[in-house]
């Protein structure tokens, strides 16, 4: 008889070890939901909630993959040369992808920029800076680590990305839900088409160091200009004034992720990705079979 839990090896499935994991990380995100709440202020200065999230992210991965007797340079986290030139690589993709989807709503006659009349000072920038790196860190982490990697495992490469490209955008819905039909479902679709570009990322790379530093530039880049966040409102050094074209061109105050252009620039971008040939030190060549 088949054995739910286990495999024929007598090792827990890897539909169990991701169920676990995603457990794992909610709790990790209430814990410091809460922490934000009951840490003094004078302790709260050097921990803020990114810095936070970030560290739980990287113990929870460290338990899961220590339980198998694994390291964290097994799911793509070896911080070395090549993993910072990675990072910031990706940092200057995602910033180009978010200017290239700024320009061609501004060409389309979306908006038009006018300088922010209070800049965000230094130290401000410098934590919205913390606060994006934290948030990729974990995302990517949740996203395209330890769980993704085990559902490459179970069900392939291919079910694995839009499996998770699904709960990437459950997990980006807005909290109020105030958008009309039309704009939030393309916030999904560029939602979704951003997972997989993520996805394809760890994927032609073996390493998490490419989605992490395209997901921090792209959301980095989207602050300074001024554009919301996921429905997050941002203060930057710019200052979009919109016109009189529909949000599901321009993104309105979700942000340039809920504009079709922004799906034509992440769809230019899996297909370079796709086309790429993936390497073999990895080993991920088999995971794409």
């Amino acid at each position: 008889m088949t054995n739910i839990f286990l495999d024929p090896q007598r090792r827990l499935r890897n539909g169990w070890k991701c169920l676990a994991f995603f457990a794992g990380a909610a709790v990790c995100f209430a814990t410091v939901g809460m922490s934000s709440r009951l840490l003094p202020h004078a302790i709260k200065v050097y921990l803020p909630n990114a810095l936070l999230v970030l560290l739980a992210s990287l113990l929870l991965s460290w338990v899961a993959v220590r339980l198998e007797g694994a390291r964290l340079t097994d799911i793509g986290w070896r911080l070395d040369g090549h993993f910072l030139r990675q990072s910031l690589g990706g940092m200057f993709a995602g910033a180009a992808l978010l200017l290239a989807t700024a320009l061609m709503v501004l060409m389309a006659d979306g908006f038009h920029w006018t300088i922010a009349s209070t800049p965000p000072t230094l130290a401000v920038e410098a934590k919205a800076m913390l606060v994006f790196l934290g948030g990729a860190v974990f995302e990517e982490l949740v996203m395209r680590g330890y769980a993704f990697q085990r559902a490459v495992r179970g069900v392939g490469a291919t079910w694995s990305v839009v499996i998770f490209g699904v709960i990437f955008c459950a997990l980006h819905l807005p909290g109020n839900l105030e958008y009309s039909p039309t704009l939030l479902t393309v916030a999904m679709l560029d939602i979704f088409a951003a997972s997989v570009m993520l996805s394809l990322c760890y994927l032609r790379t073996g390493s998490l160091a490419l989605p992490i530093g395209l997901h921090f530039g792209w959301n980095l880049t989207q602050e300074s200009l001024g554009f919301g966040v996921s429905g997050i409102p941002t203060h930057g050094w710019l200052t979009p004034v919109f016109h009189q074209q529909p949000d599901w061109l321009t993104g309105g105050a979700f942000g340039l992720e809920a504009s079709a252009l922004s799906l034509v620039a992440e769809v230019a971008a899996i297909v370079w990705l796709w086309r790429r040939p993936t390497p073999s030190m990895y080993g991920v060549r088999q995971q794409l079979a």
